[in-house]
This record gives C-alpha cells, sequence and structure tokens, in this order.
C-alpha cells in the first residue's frame, strides 16, 4: 500500500474513534455505525439536552426510548417539575440517578413504564407529591436510592399501584401522609422496616392516618414490627 493511503487510512481511523468517543460521552449510540455517514448520523441523532430545564413530559409517550441519557443527569438539577417525565415509555429499561433536588411534583413520572426494571436514584427532598409517580411500573424491581418522604403533602395512594415485582424501595425522612402499599406485594421485609421507621409519631397529636401495606406484605410483618405502627398512632390497614 502506497504511504500516502495508509497515512489517510490510519486519519479515517482515528476520526472514527473520535466520533464513536464523542457520541458515546452525550448519550448517542453507535450500534451497528460502520461508515463514517453511519457516525455521522449518528451524531446528528444525538438528544438536544443542552436547553433542557425541566422534565415536564420530556420524553413522555416515548415507545421506543429504553435507556435515559447519561447526559441529562446534570441537566436534573433545574429540573422543578417531572410531571409525566417518561408517561408510557414503555420501552424504557433503565434510569440513570437523577439529581431532582428541586422537583416538588412527580406525578405520572414513570407511569406505564411497564419494561422498567430498575431506577438508579431520584432526589425527592423538595417533593409535596409521588402521585401515580410509579403507577403500572410491572416490571420495576428496585429504586437503589432511598425516598425522601419529608415533603410530602399529597397522599400516595396509586403511587405504587401495579409494581408487582418491586421488591426494593427505602424510605428516609419522616411520612405524614396516608400511604397505600398493596400494589407491591414483593416488598422485602427491610424495605417494609424502613416505610415503618419513616412513619410520624401521631400519639397526642389529634392527627390520624392510615399506611396500608396488603395482606401479602402484612404477613412478612412480626407482631412486634406491626405494634410499632399502631404504637405511633397510625391506622393499620
Amino acid at each position: 500500500m502506497r504511504p500516502e493511503f495508509e497515512q489517510i487510512i490510519n486519519r479515517l481511523g482515528r476520526i472514527r474513534a473520535r466520533m464513536e468517543e464523542y457520541i458515546m460521552d452525550k448519550g448517542g449510540k453507535t450500534t451497528g455505525a460502520e461508515t463514517l455517514m453511519d457516525y455521522t448520523n449518528a451524531i446528528c441523532s444525538i438528544p438536544d439536552l443542552g436547553n433542557v430545564r425541566n422534565g415536564y413530559e420530556t420524553f413522555s409517550g416515548n415507545t421506543v426510548l429504553e435507556e435515559i441519557p447519561e447526559c441529562l443527569a446534570d441537566a436534573s438539577q433545574y429540573f422543578t417539575s417531572m410531571y409525566k417525565f417518561c408517561k408510557d415509555c414503555t420501552a424504557l429499561k433503565r434510569v440513570p440517578r437523577l439529581y431532582t433536588e428541586n422537583v416538588t411534583t412527580f406525578v405520572y413520572a414513570f407511569y406505564g413504564c411497564t419494561a422498567l426494571q430498575e431506577i438508579d436514584g431520584l432526589i425527592t427532598t423538595a417533593a409535596t407529591t409521588l402521585g401515580e409517580c410509579f403507577h403500572n411500573c410491572s416490571s420495576l424491581v428496585a429504586i437503589n436510592s432511598a425516598i425522601n418522604v419529608s415533603s410530602l403533602t399529597s397522599q400516595m395512594d396509586t403511587t405504587f399501584t401495579g409494581c408487582a415485582n418491586l421488591e426494593i424501595l427505602t424510605f428516609t425522612g419522616t411520612l405524614r401522609v396516608d400511604t397505600w402499599l398493596s400494589g407491591a406485594p414483593k416488598l422485602t421485609v427491610a424495605s417494609l422496616q424502613s416505610i415503618i421507621d419513616s412513619l410520624a409519631d401521631l400519639t397526642g397529636t389529634g392527627v390520624s392516618k392510615k399506611i396500608t401495606f396488603g395482606a401479602r406484605n402484612k404477613a412478612k410483618l412480626s407482631a412486634a414490627q406491626l405494634a410499632l405502627v399502631t404504637d405511633k398512632g397510625w391506622v393499620l390497614g
């Protein structure tokens, strides 16, 4: 091979490698890319998240998205709403850790994400509502960071409805709203204990709140664990 052709091939190889690195860093994919035109098209398909300043309906109704781009993690710090963020994203399988410390509402955030298996983490310290957040996430097994419930003012009645395979769920902070967990019958004992530990002590306050574990979850708890719930003044469902 003539030296000048070899130099051109080497340079094209370096360009291809740099393009692949760039695409992956920006959350794009190079699956099936072979030619430089393929890589150019892959660059053009990278989600434009540079101006994302809210999670409001960001991916709502997207039925081909399988994974939230990692590059969205930095943008999520600016979010104040996650309303319908990924509602009905039926192909979504994984959500990376999102820095959502300024988000006040997670209503319908992951509603109907039937293929979603794992959420690395959400920051819910400012959240006043988690209404319908994980409703019908039927494949969800683990939410890998604790959900801070201290700021919640809206009851969690259908938040976990249809979470038939959810095992790992940890609450932190102080829970003061009516909560139903019967839609997540596979919760581990450790998960249930974390929820019990989060319950506000309502004794002597005149306030009545209800925590509904559901028959299958309730059967996993000892008499002593169940007594902790009622001793804090909660109605046990």
